[in-house]
């Protein structure tokens, strides 16, 4: 194996716990980075002072700068800029990192210099669940909560590491997305491009999931305007669109012909076609839900089921809206991004 150095970067915006949590991981690594690249887009509740002060204290070189008013594709950019180093890891402040996390991440790279990407892993901890909305989701996961890293999976860059010609020859993250999504462009990006990919299972980083309800539909509207932004998984956008329309419609036609057969205008024949259209087009979203509901009850949550309608159904309409917003407002936004995907040959669908 031939040691090598490697950069550490990531985006911070008013996060003074997850500094202090991220730092704290950092300084308990098996393997320390060779410096710590931040890029504060703007702070107001002192975490970039907090940050610069901490730099002095460290095992490692922390440099922190800041930008205001950056967006985190930019913050990425300018953080990997600033990086010294040909090998780039990132991850994001209010994650947590496992001791061996940036050592099973370089190694791929050490093991064979012509890697140039290498994926890593992430849960959501069992300790981590305990709202009734993170049961939900946890129940909608099917009790799986997490990314179990290979050279083909949708990798994020809360775990993840490349060489800097790789980001390079992706032309550097989208800045003109609003706020997501260029991380998971990358990635389809690597993918098709065949890069030399390597995977890294065993680099695990741990998320944490939002307490409350409201947390996860305006995280669902974010992350889908960004792929809307870019115009990639259409195909995502088209189903989600057209079920959503035809469980809607579908259950609006059952109540209106209900009302038309007591009013004497409508038959129940009627009704009962119409329920039968509604039964088979709904059929998959209540086999879900009734799936979720058993595995809570299987661990003594069963009380938390009509957080996993409200979850599933909240998800799925934020998501429509944002990937509709995005998709219409990228024509003009983000016609660059579009732009180099095509030239990238990134699919759409």
């Amino acid at each position: 194996m031939i040691p090598i150095k490697v950069s550490l970067v990531s985006t911070i915006l008013n996060d003074r716990k997850g500094a202090e949590d991220l730092l704290e991981d950092l300084r308990s690594q098996s393997r320390l980075p060779n410096e710590f690249v931040v890029l504060d887009g703007g702070s107001t509740d002192g975490t970039f002072e907090w940050l610069r002060d901490a730099s002095a204290n460290l095992p490692y070189e922390l440099r922190v700068f800041q930008e205001r008013g950056a967006n985190v594709s930019r913050g990425r950019n300018l953080a990997i800029e600033n990086a010294r180093h040909d090998v780039v890891l990132t991850t994001d402040f209010g994650c947590r990192l496992h001791r061996d996390w940036i050592k099973e991440l370089t190694a791929p790279f050490e093991r064979d210099p012509a890697v140039e990407i290498v994926t890593g892993s992430w849960k959501i901890r069992d300790e981590d669940i305990q709202t009734p909305v993170q049961w939900a989701e946890w129940a909608l996961a099917g009790g799986r909560m997490g990314l179990n890293a290979t050279p083909t999976c949708l990798a994020s860059t809360r775990s993840l590491a490349f060489r800097r010609r790789a980001w390079l020859d992706f032309g550097r993250y989208p800045e003109d997305l609003t706020l997501a999504g260029d991380d998971a462009i990358f990635s389809l990006w690597m993918v098709a491009a065949k890069r030399n990919i390597a995977a890294a299972p065993r680099a695990i980083c741990y998320w944490h999931r939002f307490p409350k309800l409201w947390s996860y539909f305006k995280e669902a509207r974010r992350n889908f305007r960004g792929a809307g932004e870019a115009a990639v998984f259409l195909s995502y956008g088209v189903y989600v669109g057209f079920t959503f329309v035809f469980e809607i419609t579908s259950a609006a036609a059952v109540v209106l012909l209900i009302v038309a057969a007591f009013l004497g205008v409508a038959t129940w024949i009627a009704v009962s076609f119409a329920a039968t259209v509604a039964v088979l087009f709904w059929l998959r979203r209540i086999t879900r839900w009734t799936r979720s509901a058993r595995l809570l009850a299987s661990v003594g949550r069963s009380q938390y089921w009509p957080w996993v309608i409200a979850l599933e159904s909240g998800t799925r309409w934020n998501s429509l809206l944002g990937y509709c917003q995005g998709l219409i407002g990228g024509f003009s936004k983000a016609s660059d991004c579009r732009r180099r995907l095509k030239t990238l040959g990134v699919s759409r669908w």
